[in-house]
């Protein structure tokens, strides 16, 4: 009878441990996010890939790893967040509290998970906006506190997203004029990779502010799991790779911390730039048309509309043309339906002739 009590009183601790996790699904038509508050308050993620399709597989789910890891506490590796409170003390520890879902258009939800500091007043606020049919989910963070005098914030990542996979490969873009956007591939071992810029408002002069991560295996255009990402930002970024010892990674998107500690007053919230991606399993062309798709509904003016057309010259002349020549041009234009033309460099005239670039700019 002993046992069967001890078996029983085990039985229900473990049934009460379970129940106590807390599933929060952020979803679109075909990923799925999957967070998990736990039973020691803190939030993990335990999935993130291709929409779940039984409700009954988020039991099968693993912990995962802390969705949003502070400084200053259990973990050896790079965090999300790092503040220093009004004691100097810097270190945090977030616990869940809530989290509110809400549909803010068609097609269009947004969940809110509040976590805050068990030791010190502080709140961190993360937002998910999942765009159903374009298969983006964009990321945001909010900080705020009730400290007697402003808080230094000296990390404040957009996002951090976790990944447990045998292999990785990074896909970069790299250059400089007349070599922009130079794609490169290498895989991830452990350690950091940090793509970044510190230029200021030209951050995305030698690297803009994207990448693509290969799961498994290195993707093409038509197959593998990929991962797509970009930071609505036009300073200073970071994206930092990190594998670990577990050969776990970590993502983490969004201001470059370098010199840019922020002093935050008691009351007010600070707000991170905005941080989207999309998953694929079909390779970076299905990755890269989910972008496509969302751009021209959600951020360009009458982006579902005809588009009109443009012909520069700059590749038929280059430096070496005249009247004659740009009115051929634009007659030809004229028949293939083309609505404007751009006169490119070189129409400066003729007292300081500009044949090159070494000469007559301005």
């Amino acid at each position: 009878m002993r046992i069967k009590a001890i078996l029983s009183l085990c039985l229900f601790t473990l049934a009460t441990a379970v129940s106590a996790d807390e599933f929060i699904k952020i979803n679109t038509d075909q990923v799925g996010l999957v967070l998990r508050a736990a039973d020691n308050g803190r939030l993990y993620q335990s999935y993130l890939g291709k929409r779940l399709a039984n409700e009954s597989d988020l039991q099968h789910l693993p912990k995962g790893n802390e969705a949003y890891l502070t400084h200053g506490m259990e973990d050896y590796f790079e965090p999300a967040i790092e503040v220093h409170h009004n004691d100097a003390n810097p270190s945090s520890l977030l616990k869940y509290v809530s989290h509110t879902s809400k549909n803010v258009q068609p097609g269009v939800d947004e969940t809110v998970i509040t976590l805050q500091d068990d030791k010190y007043p502080v709140t961190v606020k993360l937002h998910y906006v999942a765009y159903a049919k374009e298969n983006i989910i964009k990321t945001f963070t909010e900080i705020s506190h009730q400290e007697k005098k402003p808080l230094k914030l000296e990390r404040y990542a957009s996002a951090m997203l976790h990944f447990s996979r045998p292999a990785y490969y990074l896909t970069e873009f790299s250059g400089d004029w007349i070599y922009e956007a130079t794609m490169s591939t290498t895989p991830l071992n452990f350690g950091k990779k940090v793509l970044d810029t510190k230029l200021g408002a030209r951050a995305n002069m030698f690297t803009p502010p994207m990448f693509i991560l290969s799961l498994d295996k290195e993707s093409s255009e038509n197959e593998g799991e990929v991962i797509l990402g970009t930071l609505g930002w036009t300073g200073n970024f970071r994206f930092t790779f990190e594998v670990d010892n577990k050969k776990d990674l970590r993502v983490i998107a969004g201001i470059n911390p370098y010199f840019s500690e922020y002093s935050l007053p008691k009351g007010e919230t600070f707000r991170t730039p905005d941080f989207y991606f999309t998953y694929s399993d079909c390779g970076r062309g299905q990755a890269s048309r989910n972008f496509h798709d969302w751009a021209r509904k959600y951020q360009l003016k009458d982006g579902q509309e005809n588009r009109m057309t443009l012909l520069n010259n700059w590749e038929a002349t280059y430096f070496d043309f005249n009247e004659d020549k740009l009115v051929e041009l634009m007659g030809d234009a004229v028949k293939l339906g083309v609505d404007m033309f751009l006169l490119d460099d070189g129409w400066f005239g003729n007292k300081y002739e500009r044949h090159s670039d070494t000469q007559g700019l301005g």
